[in-house]
């Protein structure tokens, strides 16, 4: 196997990592955070397949629905995953800053079970297609 492949790999070990984190926060009733956990899980996922690619982390890049189109560069698989991309970007920056959001709202009272249980969900989904795809390319 290629370093990239090896580097994708470790990426990908973080990202089920991360989405564990996710599904914790989620029984503990802390959405946001299950929220935003969700996102990044997403994110690294993502830039796990990118590596696998490029050999090198697409580090400057942030939005799931981004990275999704970028990957779709690649395969064209990825391409359904451009919409989980624009609801999981809702939650890179509001879930964790009370700025982000309007007054007196607080990130944590904010977010819903609904919203986490989906942005797990959705989270799961990428990995899943991620994980998927390193291993049939890995033939």
């Amino acid at each position: 196997m290629k370093k990239g492949k090896d580097e994708a790999l470790r990426w990908l070990k973080q990202a089920e990592y991360n989405l564990q984190v996710a599904e914790n926060n989620l029984k503990s009733d802390f959405y946001s955070s299950a929220c935003f956990m969700s996102e990044q899980s997403a994110q690294v996922a993502l830039k796990a397949y990118i590596i696998s690619k490029t050999h090198r982390p697409v580090l400057w890049i942030h939005s799931i629905q981004k990275l999704s189109e970028k990957c779709a560069e690649y395969n064209k698989d990825f391409e359904r995953l451009i919409g989980y991309g624009r609801i999981l970007d809702r939650f890179y920056i509001p879930t964790r800053y009370p700025d982000a959001i309007t007054p007196p709202a607080l990130p944590y009272e904010t977010y819903t079970k609904k919203d986490a249980e989906e942005a797990v969900r959705f989270s799961k989904n990428i990995i899943s297609k991620v994980k998927k795809k390193l291993l049939e390319e890995r033939k």
